[in-house]
């Protein structure tokens, strides 16, 4: 059923968009070559309630559509990712040229001023609880999140190197900042 939905409502969108006399001749060709309706991966997911199948479509609705890790080989042309196949869980190595793989990738990609839901609840990036959430966490989890605040940490940990110590083996001490003041006049 959501099989033949989907084909019916993406047709009869396409065919308001193009205009009945452009796009009657091709939508009776798709009906006639597709009559078990277009390919709709909706897994059965065994939801026990309303909010857990809320996650999931948020969690979905978030990934990007492939990781990178996903990528096995790429020789400046051609490009060898895998994935698994809804239909058997089977995992598939294809080889295509790089334009075929933008051209399958691009078609993920939003209209501008698309708004998608990202983050929602507790991920959100501001929530009205958030400063409360800290007491919840493990006290090594909060210290680290407490460092990753310093500029000085988080260069370290991005580049494996204390921004602050010399090559002679001194460490720097902010004193003050000079400012120059210019005339407008």
């Amino acid at each position: 059923m959501l099989r033949n939905r989907f084909q019916a409502t993406l047709l009869s969108l396409l065919e308001k968009h193009f205009g009945k006399q452009k796009f009657r001749a091709l939508k009776n060709l798709i009906y006639k070559s597709s009559s078990n309706g277009f390919y709709v991966h909706a897994p059965k997911v065994k939801a026990r309630d309303i909010k857990s199948t809320v996650k999931y479509v948020i969690r979905y609705s978030g990934k990007p559509a492939m990781a990178q890790s996903r990528i096995l080989n790429y020789d400046g042309e051609y490009l060898t990712f895998w994935y698994n196949r809804h239909e058997d869980n089977q995992r598939v190595e294809e080889t295509i040229h790089a334009y075929e793989f933008i051209k399958r990738l691009i078609i993920h990609i939003y209209d501008r001023y698309f708004n998608v839901v990202r983050y929602y609840g507790l991920y959100a990036k501001k929530h009205k609880h958030s400063d409360k959430f800290n007491f919840m966490l493990k006290p090594h989890v909060s210290q680290f999140r407490k460092q990753l605040k310093n500029w000085r940490c988080r260069i370290e940990l991005s580049f494996h190197h204390d921004p602050l110590v010399c090559s002679c083996g001194h460490t720097f001490h902010f004193d003050y900042l000079v400012q120059k003041e210019y005339n407008t006049c």
